[in-house]
Formats: C-alpha cells, structure tokens, sequence
C-alpha cells in the first residue's frame, strides 16, 4: 500500500480535483494550507509569483491511500499536467509506502 501527498496552489485546485477524477481516485482527504517562503531575487521581490503580493500563499494538501498501480496512475497524471505548464510552483506529489496500519 501507498499514500500519495500532493501540494498544490488554490490556482490549481480545481486541475488537481480533475487529475483525481481522470486517475480514477475515489477517495482522498484535503486540508488547506497556507505556505510561507523567504527566498527573494536579487531584486528584493519575491520569487514565487503566487506569493509575491502577499507575505504567504494558499495551496490545498491532499493525500490518499492506494495500491501501488493507482498510485503510479496518479503520480503520472501530476507528472504529465506539471509539463504542461509554466510556472515555478508545480503540483509537488510524494509517494510513500505504508509499512504497517491498524
């Protein structure tokens, strides 16, 4: 068994809920996060645009237990929609095996 965990920003919400759709995924948690970075370019501005009026950024955090075929499915599906685009904060996903559950 794995758990997948992914961040992504509040803008890609919504193409994360349709990843879990196309990757067949029925059922996950979420809980909302707000991520907070330092990092600035040599020009003082902050150097994530999603964060870079305010001193931090809404993303959404999701996980799910799946057998390793899905979790592959889904981490494929992540993979694929991040080449397509052109951003600095792609969907950010983690699969992790589940050695032991009650």
């Amino acid at each position: 068994m794995k758990v997948v965990i992914i961040f992504c920003v509040s803008s890609f919400y919504d193409n994360l809920k349709k990843i879990y759709q196309i990757a067949n995924i029925s059922a996950y948690s979420e809980f909302d996060v707000k991520g907070y970075t330092k990092k600035a370019d040599k020009n003082g501005g902050n150097s994530n645009w999603f964060a870079s009026n305010k001193e931090y950024y809404d993303s959404t955090a999701t996980f799910s237990f799946l057998s390793e075929d899905k979790a592959l499915i889904l981490m494929n599906q992540i993979s694929e929609f991040n080449n397509t685009i052109d951003c600095c904060s792609p969907i950010h996903a983690y699969m992790l095996d589940v050695d032991k559950f009650i």
